[in-house]
């Protein structure tokens, strides 16, 4: 049986880091996997990510989930909540959604519900993210001035 085309998700153009290169790259190319050699690319996947996907992810969603906490004196506080909301929700959607439907694929092999699935949560996080990183982004504009001028 040939092996399905890749299928790019709508509304993934313009994502951030590697929730966005998951969304455009990663899960869509597991349809172009065939169904014989899917359970060897996925454990090979799975061995690939901890140190530069899994480590780092983690360690951005539990640093934006605390904070509104920690946050510096010049950012205000809705930015900060906006942060901390978006790392309790990129938390949240990876251990209840997307480590779930990692686990689906290791146990039914390559499946287009369980792949759309693992989509849907992936878009979902990577839009918490990059709202978090607009916020930070913003006030980190606003600070400047607005201008975008170097200072000296």
């Amino acid at each position: 049986m040939a092996a399905a085309e890749p299928r790019r998700s709508h509304g993934s153009h313009g994502l951030l880091g590697c929730a966005g290169l998951a969304q455009v790259a990663s899960y869509p190319l597991y349809r172009a996997v065939g169904d014989a050699e899917f359970a060897g690319y996925h454990r090979q996947y799975n061995e690939a990510i901890p140190l530069v996907v899994i480590a780092p992810g983690f360690a951005s969603f539990l640093s934006g989930a605390v904070f509104y906490w920690t946050r510096p004196a010049h950012v205000s506080r809705p930015v900060a909540a906006i942060v901390s909301v978006a790392g309790v929700v990129s938390i949240a959607t990876t251990v209840l959604w997307a480590i779930p439907m990692h686990d689906r694929l290791d146990h039914v092999g390559r499946s287009d519900a369980t792949i759309d699935s693992l989509l849907r949560a992936n878009l979902l996080r990577t839009a918490a993210l990059t709202t978090s990183t607009l916020a930070l982004v913003w006030t980190v504009w606003r600070g400047s001035g607005g201008s975008g001028a170097a200072r000296s």
